[in-house]
C-alpha cells in the first residue's frame, strides 16, 4: 500500500475544496467522463465520444461533455476536450484519478 506523503499548499487545498464540491454534483456519467479527462488531460473529441460509448457505455457522451464544461471541469479546445485551466497545477501533483479520489478522501475535512 502507497503511503501518502504529498505535503498540499493552502491554494491546493483551496482547489482540492472547490474541486471536491463540483464532484458531489456529479451523476454517474459526468464523474466516468471527468475521470477519463483527469488521467488524459486532453483528448480529442471523436476520440471522447469513442470511448465514452464503447467503453463506459455513455449514449450521449457530447451532452456530458457539455455540463462539464458547464460546470467548469472542462474545456474545449480545436476539436479536443481539455482539463479546466484552474485544475492543471493540481493534476501536475496528482496524476491520476483514483490518486485524486484518495487524497479527497485523506483531507475529508475539506
Amino acid at each position: 500500500m502507497r503511503r501518502w506523503s504529498m505535503r498540499l499548499s493552502h491554494e491546493e487545498v483551496n482547489v482540492l475544496r472547490k474541486l471536491k464540491k463540483a464532484m458531489e454534483q456529479l451523476n454517474a456519467e459526468e464523474l466516468k467522463a471527468f475521470s477519463y479527462i483527469w488521467d488524459n488531460i486532453s483528448v480529442g473529441e471523436i476520440l471522447f465520444e469513442r470511448e465514452m460509448t464503447t467503453r463506459y457505455g455513455i449514449e450521449k457522451p457530447y451532452l456530458v461533455a457539455r455540463s462539464l464544461r458547464e460546470k467548469n471541469l472542462i474545456e474545449r479546445g480545436e476539436g479536443c476536450y481539455n482539463l479546466a485551466t484552474w485544475l492543471k497545477p493540481l493534476r501536475k501533483k496528482i496524476k491520476y484519478f483514483t490518486e485524486l479520489i484518495r487524497l479527497i478522501e485523506r483531507y475529508s475535512f475539506i
